[in-house]
């Protein structure tokens, strides 16, 4: 896939008429029609999955009805003015102005985790509630399904400033990882508001979605990124996360100010937004759920700040979620790698934007140098939708602008003035004059081989769950990575999707051969003992179980799958002749 070009615009007036003018050029520019229909469809897709053609149906009218009605509860609770300006751009780019409520979907899938690990139900329910009532236990499975496939904990920033960075000013790096792999970066672009009221600000988007929220700036010199949080404390009405950090961009000067607008009203669902500050040289993350805000600060005399997808203050972890341990160990293994290559090259005179730059494509395990991964918890995420680094005070960032992962390939250089006329326009046509925006080549960063592969197989798992087409593509990544043990974890789930077992021994024997890291060792063993299993080799997966065994247990996560290792020793073979579910980008498994 060919992205469109960059596509950038500015807007002025009240809330209202700059909805409806992102709307109006946007609509003359095209582009928009896939992202407003992902938004649409999303809740649906992330929760029936590749359930049963029989099942699909039914769950689809379900889920459909609730999650509409839950969308409708959400938006009903924002701010006038910010529902005034996204029903505008809803009405100018051709849609009913309702579809506004679909801005409040990530708030909605956070929150249906949340809930389900409230009840107890899905991935989170104990063996005691195997016998729930009926409509419950029916939920439970859709639950379950959206947790296994399709959970994303994935983002990553780091903030830096002082002995960290070059110069001493403030830079500001972020990946988007989000499931519209194919859909998100095929349309970048940029908008520069000015509002009547407040201060001036951008953000960075993709065409059809008027939502600052990703990555904002304003003319304060503050940065905002957001990531998603899993908590059980989650409500269905309060301020959706649109909506606080364009309050945040509008109206914040400081980090004591972005503060006082988190801790305004109630938040609907469980985040983390990154904050820096050009002009205080510092940075925090404010930590937020439905019942709480807090603020995590830079440790000691740091001169950094990383932020991922786990909550960091003691306060906000008393009910933070994890289905699995592959939840945690997703973000912590990004939080270690990227704090490594911080100390790195502060030690080598400070980060310029192209070191950053270099953080955000990086494909290295803390605990296992010198082994290139494609999935699990590395910073370069195969659902990387956009890739940014700010450096507020010099009005500048730099955007990557190829295909995800968009880290690797084409970065573009943007400078802007506050001050210019409104208007939009696409790299490539005539600059408008007066627009105040320059945009130059930024140069590349090289892409591996496999990513193209891997981010098609991500793609195709997400929007279509074609088990035979995300095999192939992952296949023909393997061709170009062989001893990537992460691409023969995923394929050996594959491999028993399609029945093939004798080929997911294959990839369980290749995996091993290069895995170090306790917890994807141990996965490996396990399922590799259960292909063993259902291709009939049954010593082979008594060897694979004791090997199992002998992991240390003290080790993330070990004791839980030895655990499943050892209920597997009664189990016959036919019960490894299930199909299992998978989330690649997570790399973790189960049966549903």
């Amino acid at each position: 896939m060919t992205p469109r070009p960059l596509w950038i615009a500015r807007v002025t007036g009240t809330q209202e008429e700059m909805g409806r003018q992102h709307g109006e050029l946007l609509a003359a520019a095209g582009g928009a029609d896939a992202v407003l229909a992902h938004y649409r469809d999303m809740p649906v897709r992330l929760a029936v999955g590749d359930a049963a053609p029989a099942a699909r149906a039914v769950a689809t009218v379900a889920v459909r009805g609730v999650t509409e009605a839950l969308l409708v509860r959400l938006d009903a609770d924002r701010p006038a003015e910010l529902r005034a300006r996204s029903r505008a751009f809803m009405r100018a780019i051709g849609r009913p102005a309702g579809w506004a409520r679909y801005l409040g979907v990530m708030d909605l899938f956070q929150n249906l985790v949340g809930t389900a690990a409230r009840w107890g139900i899905g991935p989170f329910a104990k063996p005691t509630q195997a016998v729930m009532n009926a409509p419950r236990f029916r939920c439970g499975g859709l639950l379950r399904r959206m947790t296994d496939e399709a959970a994303h904990p994935a983002c990553s920033t780091v903030m830096a400033w002082g002995a960290t960075t070059a110069d001493g000013a403030l830079l500001h790096a972020r990946n988007f990882d989000f499931p519209g792999v194919g859909v998100w970066d095929a349309s970048p672009a940029l908008l520069l508001c000015v509002p009547d009221r407040g201060m001036r600000y951008g953000f960075v988007t993709t065409r059809g979605a008027d939502t600052p929220v990703v990555t904002v700036w304003n003319e304060a010199g503050l940065v905002v990124t957001s990531h998603t949080r899993f908590h059980r404390e989650v409500a269905f009405k309060g301020a959706s996360i649109v909506d606080l950090v364009h309050e945040i961009a509008r109206r914040a000067e400081s980090l004591a100010d972005a503060e006082r607008i988190a801790r305004e009203r109630p938040v609907a669902s469980s985040w983390g937004l990154a904050v820096s500050s050009a002009r205080e040289r510092r940075a925090i993350v404010l930590e937020i759920h439905a019942g709480r805000v807090a603020v995590v600060a830079p440790a000691g005399a740091n001169e950094h700040l990383v932020c991922c997808n786990r909550y960091r203050n003691p306060y906000m972890q008393d009910g933070e979620v994890a289905a699995t341990p592959a939840w945690p160990l997703h973000t912590d293994r990004r939080e270690r790698r990227l704090t490594q290559l911080v100390a790195e090259v502060r030690a080598s005179g400070g980060a310029r934007w192209r070191e950053l730059a270099a953080m955000l494509t990086d494909r290295e395990d803390a605990d296992a140098p010198g082994v290139t991964r494609q999935l699990g918890g590395i910073v370069a995420q195969p659902c990387q939708v956009q890739s940014i680094v700010v450096a507020p005070d010099a009005r500048t960032l730099w955007l990557g602008t190829g295909a995800a992962p968009v880290g690797e390939g084409r970065w573009m250089k943007v400078v802007w003035r506050w001050d210019g006329v409104a208007g939009a326009w696409e790299l490539g046509q005539p600059v408008p004059a007066g627009i105040g925006i320059t945009v130059d080549d930024a140069g590349e960063i090289a892409r591996s081989p496999a990513s193209d592969h891997v981010a098609r197989a991500v793609a195709v798992e997400q929007l279509h769950h074609d088990t035979e087409q995300t095999a192939a593509a992952l296949e023909q990544a393997i061709a170009h990575a062989p001893d990537d043990p992460s691409l023969r974890l995923a394929q050996l789930w594959l491999e028993l999707r399609r029945d093939r077992y004798g080929r997911a021994v294959e990839h369980a024997v290749a995996g091993l051969a290069r895995e170090s890291i306790p917890y994807r060792r141990a996965q490996l063993l396990l399922w590799g003992a259960r292909a063993a299993m259902a291709a009939g080799d049954p010593e082979r997966a008594a060897g694979w179980r004791t090997e199992l065994a002998a992991l240390p247990a003290g080790a993330h996560g070990v004791a839980y799958l030895q655990t499943h290792g050892r209920r597997d020793e009664a189990r016959p073979a036919s019960a490894f002749r299930r199909r299992p579910t998978a989330n690649l980008t997570l790399l973790e498994a189960g049966y549903g």
